[in-house]
């Protein structure tokens, strides 16, 4: 799913939205590169990390990061970071890696990216 948008390279990231404070939990990504905007929405989060926010973001790439993946106990110990509000641990984890600013690990059970 990532790959038909290239992961967002060199995407903009300008809004973060943050669902209900109540299971599921989702947090909304809002990416613009010239004309084209969408929304990546990750559903059934469990547990963030985001760092580095900034007045500018631009995206090098969101990548599902698996245990096998050299970068994995990195993107783990960032994830650790943030606070978990439920036991529950998501299906899946990603990393949101920057050019400039802002950089997030996220564990959730599904992605959904819609064009708006």
């Amino acid at each position: 799913m990532l790959a038909k948008w290239n992961k967002f390279h060199d995407w903009y990231l300008d809004r973060l939205t943050l669902g209900p404070n109540e299971e599921p939990r989702e947090l909304i990504l809002g990416l613009y590169r010239g004309n084209e905007r969408v929304d990546v929405t990750f559903e059934g989060v469990t547990c963030f990390n985001l760092e580095h926010l900034g007045l500018l973001n631009i995206v090098y790439g969101i990548k599902i990061i698996e245990e096998v993946d050299k970068n994995y106990e990195v993107v783990i110990a960032s994830l650790n970071k943030g606070e978990r509000l439920s036991m529950r641990k998501g299906a899946t984890v990603a990393f949101m890696y920057s050019s400039l600013g802002a950089e997030l690990a996220i564990e959730f059970d599904s992605l959904r990216i819609e064009s708006v």
